[in-house]
């Protein structure tokens, strides 16, 4: 399955809602939180289309801005949705298995030298 669009901004979750209600989170990308754009989505492309595809799954994907790391924001699931989330992962065949670590080191070492 290849899916190259935009993350739909309308179908993100709520997961600050969730975990109001009792809900625990499944996170699956992990970037610097000061990277995230006007939209609340993180800004490096690659991070949007990795995110727009487990979306284009029907895996409901939140961003969680307001995390306990500090610096740090997180692509993430509802609980209930992580076997969704394995199972679409696995489907994506434009992304190696290794992509959201290599992604999310990147990220965070371009980050520390000052980049986003």
């Amino acid at each position: 399955m290849d899916y190259a669009g935009p993350i739909d901004l309308d179908a993100l979750i709520d997961l600050d809602a969730l975990a109001d209600r009792g809900a625990s989170h499944w996170t699956f990308l992990a970037f610097p939180s000061h990277s995230v754009n006007e939209h609340g989505v993180p800004s490096d492309p690659a991070a949007q289309r990795y995110i727009a595809a487990v979306q284009s799954a029907g895996v409901p994907v939140g961003i969680w801005r307001n995390s306990p790391v500090d610096g740090t924001a997180y692509a993430a699931v509802a609980h209930d949705t992580i076997p969704q989330l394995h199972s679409s992962i696995e489907r994506l065949s434009q992304f190696s298995e290794s992509f959201a670590a290599d992604l999310s080191e990147r990220l965070f070492r371009g980050s520390s030298a000052g980049g986003t």
